[in-house]
């Protein structure tokens, strides 16, 4: 398992250069959200549907000049409620008689690549519906096509596939339907056949009602100004539009309609009264004259006439009260047979100027209120819905009171009647000795005279309703009203990119502070002295080389005066502070790739360079390299020597630099480890410093494995290698851990392939194809630089 893979490094503290360093290696990320997200956006906004929606100002109100003239309210005034007209304009009763105006009973679809769009108006083809003769196929998809110069009609119904020739213009019957379908301009159709598929639905008005309603929205606007807004929502912005105006006329309509009903059904019940009347009165006048022709009755001596005074005030009291009593049967028969009738508002003229009417009229106004409401409710729900129910049973109450004070009523007029007979029998028991005709003619002319002062009553009635009903009238209009637009309410462009835009924001924002967080590389010299232990040296810097090479090389042969051989000679100078006598240089990374073999390599180069005698050993033995940068074989080497296979003096070979030999690693041995740890390898050393004066080995990354800690431990001075840009802040704790524990008491840090800034001059190494030890990962240097980016 690599270093990587162990633990996960976080990052607790702010830290300026590694935000920077974010900032600069990875913006494009924030650009590449962004940029995502907008063609996410895109593409949601081409594929969504577009909603549109119109909205009008209906005001709602009622006028009664009536009133201001005889202080008379109309009837129909107490259905001013804004409550319950939203109610109605919300009704699918109400709906259904809208979207009937608009011929809505075929739709027409148009399917594309991804969208199926309905053709409100829009389309090349229209249907006209002749006759629909099985109900059956109302919601059956019927599509349209085009094949060899003929239009065909497709459909799957009765469970099997239909396919049926027609001509534009031309009426089609079948056993199902009757159509005639027509195009304004049939190449237009044929070409819209070739992308689209074209098809039509016949619909029904209570499930195309029930379909639609979700969408349209009844609000108040202001109560006290009794307007109302009505908007619809839709995919199409004239179907929007028209439904908007549909149903604003249906309202305007209805009410017009149910308040003119009422009205006129309130006057022919007074003119069937008043019918009746004229013939009774009109009869009673044809007896009396008829009476005194046949009879010859003087005139009345004034004790007749004062006794006929008595009978007829009596009388008077009579007919009051036998008025009142067919005023009150006519209610209690109303009221038992048909309760549930919302006309009970019939039964208010029966009760004008009656002694009851006060007691009356209040429990029937509410009565029809409770009615009406419940009216309104089965618009929308069944009998056995819960608020009906409630009202159901309030009525009941209702009824039941009204026909207990009814009851009561009928009592009182029956005893007050009875009275009033008792008083009249005596009275006439007085007239016995008058003649017969006499009284006859006196009971004929009271009839008459209590006929016509009924007739006399209604007639006032009537012309006074007449008045009242003429000066009241429906004052619903339309303050504002619809208008067709095409902006599209939903999806709003605008909205939609802004809000997908500040989204790949946000996700390219967290990205870089996850990068943040979880940066793990090292990149200063600043890096490393606050990861590492406080008594590691920290040696210094060594350029990165833009000049890509497949291994590693002794560059400072050729370049002495750049600023590789600057870097080296710098580490040169430091090195002799630490340890001027230094025999032994020990060098080691974590990983592969990190260039311990190129530090190497031109480390001992340049101490070369200065006249001792160096010699560079390569002590990887299970990825070698040594060898690859002097150009020469790797047959022997200490692994050879390390088991004896050969001497160690045939395996020290010479460098083209003066002063510089070198010693392979060797065939690859199955237990490096125990080579390295063999007393050989001491003795090996040991007869090396008697030959040069100083002695590199380049040792295995001891990141992974632990072959060359003791070797690193023993040198004079212990090198380690860090990389800029490619070594993890987690291997640190590699050298913590083995300084801790004491396996290594002193070591010294090199950061190589430290990029220059402008104010420098940039030198080093750069690892091409295939560098790498396989110790971490081989295929690392074979990468892509994309891939490179994406896994940094």
């Amino acid at each position: 398992m690599s270093l990587e893979t162990k633990s996960i490094f976080i990052n607790k503290d702010f830290d300026q250069g590694i935000l920077k360093t974010i900032i600069s290696r990875y913006w494009w990320w924030l650009v590449v959200c962004v940029g995502i997200t907008i063609g996410i956006a895109f593409v949601y906004l081409r594929y969504t549907k577009s909603e549109y929606a119109s909205n009008l100002t209906l005001q709602i109100d009622n006028e009664d000049r009536g009133k201001e003239i005889l202080e008379v309210e109309n009837i129909n005034s107490i259905t001013a409620d804004i409550s319950k007209e939203i109610e109605l304009l919300k009704s699918e009763f109400l709906f259904t008689k809208a979207i009937k105006t608009l011929n809505l009973n075929v739709s027409l679809y148009a399917t594309g690549s991804i969208l199926t769009e309905e053709k409100y108006r829009q389309s090349n083809f229209n249907i006209t519906t002749l006759n629909i003769k099985d109900t059956t196929i109302i919601g059956n998809s019927i599509y349209l096509t085009y094949k060899k110069n003929e239009f065909y009609l497709n459909y799957f119904h009765d469970g099997r596939q239909h396919t049926n020739h027609l001509k534009i213009g031309e009426t089609y019957k079948n056993k199902y339907f009757e159509i005639i379908l027509k195009s304004p301009n049939i190449q237009e159709l044929i070409n819209e056949l070739s992308t689209n598929e074209l098809f039509f639905i016949f619909n029904s008005d209570v499930s195309l009602a029930r379909k639609m309603l979700p969408f349209l929205f009844i609000e108040a606007v202001d109560v006290n100004a009794q307007t109302v807004s009505i908007t619809y929502n839709s995919h199409n912005p004239q179907l929007s539009f028209d439904v908007v105006n549909a149903v604003a006329q249906a309202f305007i309509k209805y009410d017009v309609e149910i308040k003119n009903e009422s009205s006129q059904k309130i006057l022919s019940f007074i003119d069937g009264q008043l019918d009746s009347l004229s013939n009774e009165v009109e009869n009673s006048k044809n007896d009396i004259g008829s009476f005194q022709r046949t009879s010859n009755i003087p005139e009345p001596d004034l004790f007749s006439a004062n006794m006929s005074a008595k009978i007829s005030k009596f009388q008077d009291m009579q007919f009051n009260i036998n008025d009142e009593i067919r005023a009150i049967n006519t209610v209690s028969s109303k009221l038992k047979s048909d309760p549930n009738r919302i006309e009970v508002y019939r039964l208010i003229p029966e009760l004008m100027g009656k002694s009851f009417e006060g007691a009356l009229s209040n429990s029937l106004n509410e009565l029809y209120l409770l009615l009406e409401k419940k009216e309104d409710l089965l618009f929308k729900v069944t009998e056995e819905n819960l608020e009906v129910k409630n009202i159901n049973v309030r009525i009941q109450n209702k009824l039941t009171n009204l026909i207990k004070s009814v009851n009561a009523i009928e009592d009182r007029l029956r005893i007050n009647m009875a009275s009033i007979n008792s008083n009249i029998a005596a009275l006439e028991g007085q007239f016995y000795a008058l003649p017969e005709k006499k009284l006859e003619l006196g009971r004929l002319q009271n009839l008459q005279e209590l006929n016509q002062k009924y007739f006399n009553l209604l007639t006032e009635k009537k012309v006074t309703y007449s008045i009242s009903n003429a000066g009241f009238s429906s004052n619903n209009r339309i303050l504002n009203p619809a208008v067709l637009s095409p902006i599209a309410l939903k999806p709003n462009q605008k909205v939609v990119y802004t809000i997908f835009i500040v989204f790949g924001f946000f996700i390219g924002i967290f990205l870089l502070f996850f990068k943040y967080v979880s940066y793990n590389e090292i990149n200063t010299i600043e890096d490393l002295k606050k990861l590492l232990p406080e008594k590691v040296s920290i040696l210094g810097a060594i350029p990165l080389m833009k000049k890509q090479m497949e291994f590693s090389k002794l560059v400072v042969q050729d370049s002495k005066r750049s600023g590789i051989a600057e870097a080296m000679r710098n580490l040169r100078t430091n090195m002799s502070f630490i340890n001027k006598d230094a025999r032994t240089i020990a060098i080691s990374s974590s990983i592969s790739g990190e260039g311990k073999t190129f530090v190497a390599l031109n480390l001992a180069g340049i101490i070369a360079m200065t006249g001792k005698k160096t010699v560079i050993i390569d002590l990887d033995m299970r990825k070698p390299k040594i060898h690859l940068g002097f150009g020469a074989s790797n047959l022997k080497g200490m692994s050879t020597i390390l088991t004896d296979q050969t001497m160690l003096a045939e395996c020290i070979q010479k460098s083209t630099l003066e002063n510089l030999s070198f010693i392979t690693a060797g065939i690859t041995p199955p237990n490096p480890s125990e080579l390295i740890l063999s007393k050989k390898f001491n003795e090996v050393i040991e007869t090396l410093k008697t030959q040069f004066d100083v002695i590199v080995i380049d040792n295995p990354p001891i990141g992974i494995v632990s072959d060359g800690v003791n070797v690193l431990a023993e040198a004079d001075i212990p090198i380690y290698i860090f990389k800029a840009h490619y070594s993890k802040r987690i291997f640190t704790r590699r050298v913590s851990e083995l300084m801790e524990m004491q396996h290594l008491k002193k070591l010294n840090v090199i950061l190589n392939g430290m990029p220059m800034t402008k104010s420098g001059y940039g030198y080093g190494y750069g690892f091409g194809q295939g560098y790498g030890y396989g110790y971490y990962d081989e295929e690392e240097g074979k990468k892509s630089l994309m891939k490179r980016i994406l896994k940094r």
